[in-house]
């Protein structure tokens, strides 16, 4: 069953942990824990309609752990895997995971390569990580059929923009707007064509 009053402890939990290791290393641009709330996890958490229970879930370039650690918070019962190359960022994932108590969650001080062997997800995300072509061609060893990647992005215009050198013939693709206030933010939902 689903406790949600953990899963809000728990996110109350890495916020607090989040800012507090940021005072010192500066992983991300926030001045409160309200700021985190607001600007990472509300956004993180849109994810959520996307993910089927027993997806197995790969973020790209995980960083603080938006949206990584939020969805290993909030879908306990599913699988995942968080890259980070920056050795300072993986510290605090590991830290993090490791307070948290995230079984789910499996965290890799790695590149990644285009040639990797991390096996295949069914759900692949990212956030201020890349263009959209460069996820997709850096994970072409990473999806099988029916994957779907779901890509955090900002504008309409800079998606459409980055969606013009996507191969069409491979992937179809959908522009979902989050919904956020004040800031243009979407998500951008890609599947490989069956």
């Amino acid at each position: 069953m689903h406790d949600l009053k953990k899963e809000q402890e728990l996110l109350k939990l890495l916020i607090a942990k989040s800012f507090e290791f940021n005072q010192t290393h500066n992983i991300y641009q926030r001045q409160s824990e309200a700021e985190v709330y607001n600007k990472d996890i509300v956004e993180c958490l849109e994810i959520n309609k996307h993910i089927k229970k027993g997806d197995k879930i790969l973020d790209i370039g995980s960083g603080g752990g938006f949206p990584g650690l939020v969805i290993g918070i909030t879908n306990p019962d599913n699988n995942i895997d968080l890259i980070e190359s920056n050795q300072k960022k993986c510290y605090f994932l590991k830290q993090a995971q490791h307070d948290l108590r995230l079984k789910n969650v499996n965290i890799l001080n790695q590149r990644l390569e285009k040639n990797n062997t991390l096996g295949h997800y069914d759900l692949i995300t990212a956030r201020a990580f890349a263009t959209i072509e460069k996820i997709t061609n850096l994970t072409t060893n990473n999806i099988k059929q029916g994957t779907r990647y779901v890509l955090f992005k900002g504008t309409k215009t800079k998606i459409e923009e980055e969606l013009a050198e996507l191969n069409t013939n491979k992937f179809n693709y959908e522009i979902i707007n989050q919904g956020t206030e004040g800031k243009e933010r979407h998500f951008v939902k890609i599947k490989t064509n069956e």
